[in-house]
């Protein structure tokens, strides 16, 4: 593990330890202490190696964090780097109570939470499936990647949270950050922001994966597609569902129309353009009746 400060308390430069969340601290779960870097390569190789090393260490909900990392993965091996200092990035285990099946549904019960904290600070953010977090004009303010631990043994689930690119703006034209989009004036420094968001963050995240296992568990059987109340916060927060939308497969094939609705652990329901001539086959997609399902693409909102 890359750091310059101690596994058990944050370097002076950096956010200080978890503190009660917003929203309803006396039910969400109880946060292990947060280990603050000064910098590191990747929380989530970081992460994924420590617990291995040491289980007993890394319980449920204990997070790295860091606000300089600097050889990030997201998605398919894509780089996901940010200047130092201008995003918080952290990774956590998570060990879910319900079978290895419903696993699949956490990138998108996490987004909903990062989306559901950031209104609370009065940003309209939005979920783009599978795994973004989006600001009101449709720029990228949060993504999550989602790694399973061996032996499946859990999971360890990393955050990358853009919190103020300063003066000379986003490093790309699709990102932006907390501080763009937060009301009134006088915002703190990016440190005291991580500082407030990453344990409320955290503990929401606790609860909602509490509220995810309870429900799976009151309707033994049931499909958790995106009409089951386990993922209602999902699909209220999902900016993806009824919008037109370009899926790019891995295989290299495109399905365009508009997204209807979540399948069996996550996947999403596209109807397509042109319904009535659509393929027999999809390389990359499965027919569901008059829909299309994709559990793997790259996501375009289209514009309406």
């Amino acid at each position: 593990m890359d750091r310059d400060a101690s596994p058990d308390t944050p370097p002076a430069s950096a956010p200080g330890p978890a503190r009660p969340a917003h929203g309803d601290p006396g039910r969400a779960p109880a946060v292990p202490p947060v280990t603050w870097v000064d910098h590191t390569g990747s929380t989530q190789r970081a992460v994924l190696e420590a617990a291995e090393a040491a289980p007993g260490d890394w319980p449920h909900l204990r997070a790295l964090a860091t606000l300089d990392q600097r050889t990030g993965r997201g998605r398919q091996g894509r780089d996901w780097t940010t200047p130092a200092g201008t995003a918080l990035s952290f990774s956590v285990v998570l060990r879910p109570a319900v079978d290895v099946r419903h696993w699949s549904w956490t990138t998108l019960l996490a987004a909903a939470v990062a989306a559901r904290e950031l209104r609370r600070r009065g940003i309209g953010a939005t979920v783009k499936w599978p795994n973004d977090v989006l600001a009101p004009d449709g720029r990228k303010l949060c993504g999550i990647l989602a790694g399973v631990l061996p032996g499946q043994s859990g999971l360890v689930l990393g955050l990358g949270l853009n919190l103020d690119f300063g003066p000379h703006g986003a490093p790309v034209p699709t990102a932006t950050s907390m501080v763009e989009w937060l009301p009134g004036t006088g915002h703190p420094a990016a440190g005291e922001l991580a500082r407030d968001v990453l344990p409320a963050l955290l503990r929401s995240l606790g609860a909602a994966l509490e509220d995810f296992t309870r429900e799976v568990r009151a309707h033994p059987g049931a499909e958790v597609d995106g009409s089951h109340p386990a993922v209602r916060d999902v699909v209220a927060h999902l900016g993806t569902l009824g919008t037109g939308v370009r899926a790019e497969l891995p295989g290299g094939a495109a399905v365009t129309g508009t997204a209807r609705g979540l399948g069996p652990g996550g996947t999403l329901l596209i109807e397509p353009a042109g319904r009535g001539k659509m393929d027999p086959a999809v390389p990359g997609a499965t027919r569901r009746g008059g829909l299309l399902e994709v559990s793997a693409a790259d996501v375009v909102h289209l514009r309406r």
